[in-house]
């Protein structure tokens, strides 16, 4: 949808929304100059648009009006009003009934089958400050737009060290995690750990392995990765995980002793068409991620776990992970 008056363009170029909120991504600009501030309104909730980025596209159309912070994205909340009528037949006779409602809001999450995972790594970010640990990232490299450098949370560690595939600033050792002690001969860690990292492993196993290789007994490692999200950072998006298969990975017999695994971000999910059977599936709970802390309470033999093969054994030829 493009509008235009003497003032104002405005494109609306996707729409999204459930019972309680509602997406626009699109782009606005003045023909009387640079705007100093924008809302957006819905149903008597205001929100202002604080995040802009530039759109070439309109630039390329509009250059006299472009400004660089055109485009914008936003998710606000609101609650849809609703309006059913019944009709029904019985007896040879006509029946309706119209009713008024507002949309639900998302169900409750029962934390006692899906514990909150929220604070796990919140939780070693203090075990490790707090006794002054030698701290290793595995991803380390700032790729996501709005993510920032970890290393920063760790101001109490003895050390930090960030790990990637790919360098930049905030990389001190560059390598493939499935050979991660490869890359510090004898060196021990007392945390390791690793955030929207796992899924983009192609033998994550092999990196629990590698990741117990190198923590010192007594030492933890923390992990968040998804249990529910699009595809991305591809072609090197693998896996999935659920909190029983994170505990499968840093199971006892590496070592491991679970503190706890749990889930994040509680969603909804929606089918682009209904599946027959399938009615209450958005009643269900389903999240974006999935976090664990475990401890390495004992060292173990490592011959008793082989891989014997490499990404190339595994991979297509032409495969490879993208540096942005």
């Amino acid at each position: 949808m493009l509008v235009e008056d003497e003032n104002l363009i405005l494109s609306v170029d996707e729409s999204w929304s459930d019972d309680h909120a509602i997406g626009l991504r699109g782009w606005i600009t003045s023909k009387k100059g640079a705007l100093d501030k924008v809302e957006i309104s819905v149903g008597g909730n205001s929100v202002p648009i604080t995040s802009w980025h530039p759109r070439p596209d309109v630039e390329a159309v509009y250059p006299l009006y472009y400004t660089k912070n055109c485009g914008f994205v936003v998710h606000f909340p609101r609650i849809a009003k609703h309006q059913v009528t019944f009709n029904a037949e019985g007896q040879g006779k006509t029946f309706n009934k119209t009713v008024f409602f507002d949309g639900s809001l998302p169900p409750q999450v029962n934390r006692d089958l899906f514990p909150e995972g929220a604070g796990l790594y919140g939780d070693f970010t203090k075990i490790v400050n707090e006794n002054h640990l030698r701290v290793l990232e595995i991803g380390s490299r700032i790729v996501s737009p709005g993510s920032v450098s970890q290393r920063g949370f760790f101001q109490g560690a003895k050390s930090y060290t960030g790990f990637d595939y790919y360098s930049d600033s905030n990389t001190d050792v560059v390598g493939d995690a499935h050979k991660l002690s490869q890359y510090f001969n004898n060196q021990r860690f007392d945390g390791i750990f690793s955030l929207s990292v796992l899924e983009h492993l192609a033998m994550p196993w092999i990196v629990a392995r590698e990741i117990s290789k190198i923590l010192e007994v007594g030492g933890y490692t923390c992990h968040n990765t998804h249990f529910t999200w699009p595809p991305h950072e591809l072609p090197w998006d693998f896996w999935r995980f659920c909190d029983a298969g994170l505990k499968a990975l840093f199971s006892p017999a590496l070592g491991f002793e679970v503190i706890q695994a749990a889930y994040d971000v509680p969603m909804r999910l929606h089918f682009d068409k209904l599946q027959s059977g399938q009615e209450s599936f958005p009643t269900y709970p389903v999240f974006g991620g999935v976090v664990i802390l475990a401890k390495k309470v004992r060292e173990v033999n490592y011959d008793k776990f082989r891989w014997d093969v490499t990404l190339d054994d595994v991979l297509e030829a032409n495969s490879y992970y993208p540096k942005i």
